[in-house]
């Protein structure tokens, strides 16, 4: 091929490239930070008394309940992990307060679990508070649920020892337990009374919260209400009753919370029911669909130019908002963005969609501005210009031609 014609075939492939580069896409910015990592999360939990509702997070941990509830009792060997003189769970010290009652949930390997624990306890019960006592009715336990703590059963393990406490479970809600007390009142799964003395702790672990329409009521009875009683002189001297046992088991419980892990598990604060008496429902809900934000929109644009964004979502959205770096956007909270720069730089747009059932996911994107002086495409996408394409075409056209004639 001589030189003239290898000129012209440079000069039209040139030209070709020029022209293509009008008709650049813009680009779409998939989110850039994933959705809410809750795939784990199955379930949605929520507690309610009277007008209070309110979400609760279990907290999560990597041993099962038995484990992270810590119970320990004397009456074993010494080798058991369990064995200790607390009579009270040592694995949720960090949680329990001085005359305060708490719920919370926790989910382990083997699912999710409901806890109570009642009081706080003191290696020296001098620093503690005085005892007291709590009775627990509750009906919906799920059918194959079991109780992985009931502190204390020692009574039911020991043969030589007694137990304070009344735990009196229904037939078909007896797994896990080592003992029953006898029936609970009709249309109750299980009756819960606890008794313990200054410086020490109570309550229970049942298991088997996490699967679906899972509805358990708590029918609480605090201090003088309860099923049964220790060192009280206003109680008649009768069974299941004890006045003579001593002033340490005539304390009061004073707050009810419920606990719920907060920052992804990493921390936990509490909530107060505003009753003492009246009943608790835990439900469990199939927790919503995740949403994943995408963002399309240019790459490039320059001052004063109108340059369009829009959002996308992968299922149906309530909101959405609009930052362009980090600032909000209040003139929009519709599916697009439509923006006009007036400096150059980079810019980092922001849209966060938000579903019904509070899910949220953001997606971003940047845009480098330029001096409207400089080389942009009008529609905000890369490439050099109509007018510029148009002149560079028509030289290369004019040199071949020219070139061919010599």
């Amino acid at each position: 091929m001589n030189s003239t014609r290898q000129t012209a075939v440079l000069s039209t492939l040139v030209a070709l490239l020029l022209i293509t580069s009008l008709f650049a896409p813009a680009v779409a910015a998939q989110s850039e930070q994933p959705a809410d990592d809750e795939s784990s999360d199955e379930y949605t939990y929520s507690v309610v008394q009277g007008d209070q509702e309110f979400q609760v997070q279990p907290i999560e941990g990597d041993v099962p309940v038995e484990a992270f509830y810590d119970y320990r009792y004397p009456y074993q060997d010494r080798e058991n992990p369990s064995w200790g003189r607390s009579f009270s769970s040592q694995g949720t010290l960090p949680l329990q307060q001085d005359s305060t009652s708490i719920l919370m949930l926790y989910e382990g390997p083997n699912g999710v679990s409901l806890i109570a624990i009642h009081d706080k306890y003191h290696e020296n019960p001098e620093n503690g508070t005085a005892g007291s006592s709590v009775s627990f009715q509750l009906t919906g336990l799920p059918e194959d649920g079991e109780w992985a703590v009931i502190d204390d059963d020692y009574g039911w393990r020991v043969d030589t020892q007694e137990k304070d406490d009344i735990f009196q479970l229904a037939a078909d809600h007896r797994a896990g337990a080592a003992g029953n007390d006898g029936q609970p009142p009709e249309d109750v799964d299980a009756r819960m009374s606890w008794v313990w003395t200054a410086g020490r702790s109570d309550g229970m672990a049942y298991r088997g919260l996490g699967q679906e329409n899972v509805s358990i009521s708590i029918d609480p009875a605090f201090n003088e209400n309860s099923y049964h009683r220790l060192g009280d002189d206003r109680r008649p001297d009768e069974d299941p009753d004890d006045p003579e046992e001593g002033e340490e088991y005539n304390g009061t419980i004073d707050d009810w919370q419920v606990i719920t892990a907060t920052d992804g598990g990493e921390d936990f604060k509490r909530v107060w029911f505003d009753s003492l008496e009246q009943p608790v429902r835990i439900e469990t809900a199939p927790a919503a669909e995740p949403v994943t934000a995408s963002l399309s929109g240019p790459e490039q644009a320059t001052v004063d130019q109108n340059v369009t964004f829009s959002a996308n979502a992968s299922t149906d959205v309530d909101g959405y908002e609009w930052t362009i770096n980090g600032t909000p956007v209040e003139s929009t909270d519709g599916p697009t963005l439509t923006h006009t720069f007036e400096e150059t730089g980079t810019a980092e747009i922001n849209v966060t969609v938000t579903t019904a059932a509070n899910r949220s996911d953001t997606a971003s994107t940047a845009v480098e501005v330029a001096a409207s002086s400089e080389p942009a495409a009008e529609d905000g996408t890369p490439g050099f210009g109509v007018g510029a394409a148009i002149v560079a075409l028509s030289a290369m056209l004019l040199l071949a031609a020219r070139r061919a004639r010599s």
